[in-house]
């Protein structure tokens, strides 16, 4: 069976972890119980081989970032300016 990816409802969880939501803030927002967000980050968790919020938010800090720093170094090595923004797509 092929990796599944996050659902929707564990994209809005991680969302709402990265904007520093405590288990019962994300319950309120997304109008669920505590116990089912819970059940997310068990999930989550399982899915992206982390053991805890905070490497979570690391994980997904270091994907999001990580490109950019290796195009900043590629463009120092080519004496091209660095970029200080968010990359193009």
């Amino acid at each position: 069976m092929p990796p599944r990816g996050p659902t929707e409802r564990e994209q809005d969880v991680t969302q709402l972890v990265l904007q520093g939501n405590a288990t019962a803030e994300i319950a309120e927002l997304m109008s669920v119980l505590a116990q089912t967000v819970q059940q997310h980050f068990k999930s989550i968790f399982d899915k992206t081989g982390v053991r805890s919020r905070r490497e979570l938010v690391g994980k997904v800090l270091y994907a999001h970032h990580e490109p950019r720093v290796r195009d900043n170094e590629q463009r120092a090595l080519t004496g091209r300016s660095l970029r200080g923004g968010p990359m193009e797509s």
